[in-house]
């Protein structure tokens, strides 16, 4: 995880830093919604296979997909809200 850290910064290649950086951590983000919506998509594809009488899927793994689903999107909402959170709080700072 550390050596993926310091590999996604490539500090050499962009003009200043906080380009970089602002680079760096839309591509993260992106990775980690993108991560939730494969998530998703899994699980929607276990239903549909559970509902068309698929008989290598098991109840047991559908409920495990529905429930890593619910989880990334739950964590994902909470997420936003504290962003959303302390970006309200940045703007009501004074200069």
């Amino acid at each position: 995880m550390i050596e993926k850290i310091n590999n996604a910064l490539p500090l050499a290649k962009t003009a200043t830093p906080q380009k970089a950086i602002a680079n760096t951590f839309g591509n993260y983000l992106k990775e980690a919604l993108d991560n939730v919506n494969q998530t998703q998509v899994q699980a929607d594809d276990l239903r549909v296979k559970m509902a068309l009488k698929d008989p290598t899927i098991e109840l047991h793994d559908l409920t495990i997909a529905a429930e890593k689903a619910s989880i990334a999107l739950n964590i994902t909402l909470a997420i936003k809200d504290r962003i959303i959170e302390g970006y309200k709080e940045i703007m009501r700072m004074q200069v």
